[in-house]
């Protein structure tokens, strides 16, 4: 029996680049984070948080509504990104990140689609579709 390849070196090395830069931008401001996102994008998070571009609140409201805290600082760590087609990649990993006095933990995943229609904007073409948080 073969051992899959579950990598791709070029893929991984992007998508690990852009959730990072996602965690970067949330450490500013939630609005950062909208060029990194899909035109629908799927967000799942603790405490019942269901949100779409059509949910009430939705995605976009939530990012820009003014009970929106930045992170100070993130750790990711045991990150592993596998290709779900040429156009597509999931990565998860495990998540500490902290802001005023609470510390959050967390077992993450994330799927990137390529949009062709976006080649050259700041991600190259790829668009956060979903991501998702678990507590530890």
């Amino acid at each position: 029996m073969t051992t899959p390849t579950l990598t791709n070196p070029a893929i991984t090395a992007a998508i690990c680049a852009l959730e990072h830069r996602a965690w970067a931008a949330l450490c500013k401001s939630g609005s950062d984070l909208l060029p990194l996102l899909s035109a629908n994008p799927v967000m799942i998070f603790p405490g019942n948080f269901l949100l779409t571009a059509v949910s009430s609140p939705s995605v976009h409201e939530m990012l820009q509504g003014a009970d929106f805290k930045p992170w100070q600082s993130y750790i990711l760590s045991h990150d592993e990104v596998v290709p779900l087609g040429k156009d597509s990649a999931l990565i998860y990993y495990r998540v500490e990140a902290t802001r005023a006095n609470e510390t959050f933990r967390a077992i993450c995943s994330s799927a990137w689609i390529l949009d062709g229609q976006d080649n050259k904007s700041v991600t190259g073409g790829w668009k956060m579709a979903s991501h998702q948080q678990t507590l530890m």
